[in-house]
């Protein structure tokens, strides 16, 4: 695998002073109360929407770079973190077929979601932070094509699909060390309740866990819902 190209590491600095930056509460530039929660998936109005058409590194999933580990997951969740907080217009979701909201397994609804004129999907794909997915807009799979060819984002690197790196979790052959990093903190608040955290939350850092309170590790966000954990409560949003 040859070097990192000299351009995506300009968008990597761009976009560790854009996570940098970013408002603690995780808002939209426009003010809106948004939390991304890994490269393809958010909270917005009260729900976890995962963006149609594209499947983004997991947030334990580490891609293989020069025959090391990186954190592609957690990249792409930060990249998409940068598209919504500093865009500074504002976010709008529907869903993809203009009917009926589809849901994943872990309850999330699959709509398609832009800033501006923005398809964060579309530009998230341009910028090679996912695959696109089968059966998705033909606008998706030429933009997976151009992040390949210029090898931006995971394509800079050997990688598994996110499909079959969700697959591995449950195969006991895989030698799981190498290919995850479980970074996503299920935590049992005062109240008992089981809430998840992941690395783009302000408080991350702050949360500790004890297995022998019950508190464990997911390698996903899905793996967090599909057990019946849930997102902390989101912050208001200040007005002025």
């Amino acid at each position: 695998m040859s070097a990192r190209p000299w351009g995506f590491l300009a968008i990597v600095a761009l976009l560790i002073a854009g996570y940098a930056a970013a408002p603690s509460s995780q808002e939209s530039g426009s003010g809106q109360a948004v939390r991304v929660i890994d490269g393809d998936t958010l909270e917005f109005d009260g729900q976890i929407i995962r963006l149609y058409g594209i499947d983004a590194p997991e947030l334990g999933q580490l891609c293989d770079e020069n025959g090391k580990p990186w954190p592609c997951g957690v990249e792409a969740a930060l990249a998409l973190r940068k598209l919504v907080s500093v865009s500074g217009q504002e976010l709008r979701c529907s869903p993809w077929q203009g009917g009926k909201p589809e849901r994943t397994a872990d309850g999330a609804v699959v709509e398609v979601c832009q800033i501006g004129e923005q398809d964060l999907a579309q530009v998230m794909l341009q910028n090679g932070y996912g695959v696109a997915t089968p059966h998705g807009f033909p606008d998706y799979n030429q933009a997976e094509k151009d992040a390949k060819d210029a090898s931006l984002g995971i394509w800079h690197s050997h990688f598994l699909l996110p499909s079959v790196w969700r697959a591995s979790q449950d195969d006991p052959t895989q030698p799981k060390s190498a290919i995850r990093d479980c970074n996503v903190k299920g935590a049992i608040n005062e109240g008992g309740e089981r809430i998840y955290y992941v690395p783009t939350d302000p408080e991350y850092k702050r949360v500790a866990i004890d297995p022998k309170r019950g508190e464990r590790l997911f390698c996903s966000d899905e793996a967090a819902r599909l057990a019946g954990w849930t997102r902390p409560p989101m912050a208001p949003v200040k007005s002025g």
